[in-house]
């Protein structure tokens, strides 16, 4: 089950310097979403519980930040603003760590350091977008939304190569006996 596909640059790519190309399949040739392997993974999430308590109205009808579209009002924010620079990186933080929690779900199990690079390259190229398109400064959004789409496509195709590679985990307590049994008595 793969989202992107790795191969060596070729054409324009490569005569710009890339090594590598991520190239996304037709969408008619990928494999149909695992309903089931999705909610068991979000279930598996809400079992470990969350550090807000029931009760707690703080941020009631307010949503993620991710989610929130940053009202402009017309007047473009100073990309150099040392507080503008900060809410990027703030956001790229969040980003990350969002879009790492959604591949240990789909690929049922943890990320390794690789993944997690290109996820960081990821999340800043995106933070970088979002600041530099409520700048005004559309051309370099542009640019920094595209680094983003590659390190996103490399990090979701890396995630779903090693997950294939993962030896398949025993069911049950009684599975994991059963096999320490069956393994002494051959």
């Amino acid at each position: 089950m793969t989202a992107s596909i790795l191969r060596s640059a070729h054409g324009t790519a490569a005569a710009c310097g890339a090594v590598l190309v991520a190239e996304a399949p037709v969408l008619d040739e990928l494999p149909p979403p695992n309903a089931s392997r999705t909610a068991d993974g979000l279930a598996l999430r809400r079992v470990r519980g969350r550090p807000f308590r029931v009760g707690n109205t703080a941020a009631s009808d307010r949503g993620s930040s991710l989610t929130r579209i940053t009202p402009h009002d017309g007047a473009a924010c100073d990309p150099d603003s040392p507080d503008e620079r900060r809410r990027a990186r703030r956001k790229a933080t969040s980003l990350q760590g969002q879009r790492r929690r959604e591949l240990e779900v789909h690929t049922g199990g943890p990320v390794s350091s690789a993944v997690r690079v290109e996820l960081v390259a990821w999340a800043r190229a995106t933070a970088w977008a979002d600041l530099y398109d409520r700048a005004g400064d559309h051309v370099k959004a542009a640019t920094f939304a595209e680094k983003a789409s590659g390190h996103g496509l490399k990090a979701l195709g890396i995630a779903e190569r090693e997950a294939a590679a993962r030896p398949a985990p025993l069911r049950s307590a009684h599975d994991a006996l059963a096999a320490a049994l069956n393994d002494e008595t051959t």
